[in-house]
């Protein structure tokens, strides 16, 4: 199956990348050197930066809808 790159919403994509840049770098520092420390953060740190940009900033920043074809 290809994957058509046109239809990727790639601001989507840039603004997820960041938020899991974002959380795992936190994650890393907080962690001190532990890595199953910095992995548990991490993914606690996305799903809460996910869940206050998805459902707190109504109206302000929304995330750009999936297009569906």
């Amino acid at each position: 199956m290809a994957i058509d790159w046109a239809a990727v919403d790639w601001p989507n994509v840039g603004l997820l990348s960041a938020f899991v840049f974002l959380a795992a770098f936190i994650g890393n520092v907080l962690s001190f050197r532990s890595r199953l420390a910095a992995g548990i953060l991490t993914a606690l740190l996305f799903a809460a930066i996910y869940i206050f940009w998805t459902y707190y900033l109504h109206g302000t920043a929304p995330v750009p809808p999936v297009k569906t074809s």
